[in-house]
């Protein structure tokens, strides 16, 4: 098959995506969830559900890449999607990005709380997810301490959570933004990676400032390899606190 150049990508259809996904994530939030409470589908099951459209992302990237005529191996995917080695001195600028991005995600939890409360009460986190998810003693329904088969299962979400959304966010989408926007692709970027969390608002506010960040410096070294460690060290927050819940 012959190999197709990167397209652009309208700003239209770019919208259409981010916020297309944010409404996938609310349905399953405030209705699919409740439908499958209301019929006895155990909360495992139900966290497997609120993964599903991370796993729609990943295989949707892998499509998109497929269609550009790609041929399926390793090295194309990485060239494609931008993930390149990091060597020598270069590990340090990367750790200073991450703790930047973090600490951005941290600053913003610190010192907006209270805002973040009024927009929190305002439209709140329905109390069934509140269930699924650990609160520091249960997780599913089932007790922490000692069950280290939840570790597993929450990592599928945790894989697929990171590598869904960096494959298509970063990966597929950000070089075809480049095309039509140029210099400016990580405000655009930025702004719609922001957006896609608007079904928890909350979350968006605290995201938005290392969105930005993050984009900025994703466009300016080319390299999507940062971002990828960037949210994988932020989303693995909660990863050491289920351990820590486990362990007991």
């Amino acid at each position: 098959m012959e190999i197709k150049r990167i397209k652009p990508i309208r700003l239209g259809t770019s919208a259409i995506i981010f916020f297309g996904a944010a409404l996938l994530f609310l349905v399953l939030e405030r209705m699919v969830l409740p439908f499958l409470n209301d019929r006895g589908v155990s909360q495992p099951i139900m966290f497997l559900v609120m993964a599903s459209p991370h796993v729609i992302f990943f295989i949707g990237a892998l499509i998109g890449f497929l269609l550009e005529g790609h041929p399926l191996n390793w090295d194309s995917l990485m060239s494609r999607f931008r993930y390149k080695k990091i060597k020598g001195k270069k590990w340090l600028w990367t750790l200073l990005y991450v703790v930047v991005f973090v600490g951005l995600y941290l600053f913003v939890y610190t010192f907006a709380l209270p805002l973040v409360k009024i927009i929190h009460a305002w439209f709140p986190t329905t109390e069934l997810l509140t269930d699924i998810m650990s609160d520091g003693e249960t997780f599913v329904g089932y007790p922490l301490k000692g069950n280290w088969w939840l570790l597993g299962l929450f990592m599928v979400l945790y894989f697929f959570n990171i590598m869904g959304e960096e494959f298509l966010w970063r990966g597929y989408l950000f070089p075809r933004q480049e095309k039509t926007h140029g210099k400016r692709t990580w405000v655009v970027h930025g702004l719609l990676w922001t957006s896609f969390h608007l079904f928890a608002p909350y979350n968006a506010i605290m995201v938005f400032p290392g969105a930005m960040f993050m984009s900025y410096i994703t466009q300016r070294i080319q390299n999507n390899t940062v971002f990828l460690i960037a949210h994988a060290m932020l989303n693995g927050i909660p990863v050491v606190m289920l351990i820590m819940g486990i362990i007991g």
